[in-house]
């Protein structure tokens, strides 16, 4: 409920802020480009969705601004042994604000759960589920939602 709770808050601010035009999926391409590229298949992987539906969500993305595909590619070799092209996800100049507009709301959302029960216990909250996430999932961090 708490986990609800913050991700209801967080779409109202993005709404005030004039950001409603996106889909709450949209954060988890977001955070599958943060650091570089991607592929579809990465996003599927992470996003715990299929190849198509990562596709028409990186289509979506791309058509408001938040993502671009390359234009060029890898050369991907495939279980048939046949070659495709694999065409990059990068996040755009707008994709990077949108981000950054999430991340400042979620400190903000952040300091007012402190403000109610201490900066301490938040810290110790993400500490402790961090450690239960990577106990679980064999030192790492898993996707951010599971294939079931």
């Amino acid at each position: 409920m708490a986990l609800r709770s913050l991700v209801d808050d967080l779409h109202v601010r993005l709404a005030e802020r004039g950001l409603g035009d996106h889909r709450p999926a949209y954060g988890f391409a977001l955070l599958a480009a943060r650091n570089g590229s991607t592929s579809v298949t990465e996003l599927a992987d992470l996003a715990g969705m299929t190849k198509q539906a990562a596709s028409k969500l990186v289509d979506s993305m791309e058509a408001d601004g938040y993502l671009a595909r390359s234009a060029g590619g890898d050369i991907v070799r495939t279980k048939g042994d046949t070659d495709r092209r694999r065409r990059p996800i990068v996040l755009t100049d707008q994709g990077r604000r949108f981000l950054a507009t999430v991340e400042d709301i979620y400190e903000v959302l952040e300091a007012e759960w402190s403000a109610v029960i201490g900066r301490e216990p938040v810290e110790a909250m993400r500490s402790g589920l961090t450690e239960v996430l990577l106990d679980r999932h064999g030192g790492r961090l898993p996707a951010v939602r599971p294939t079931w």
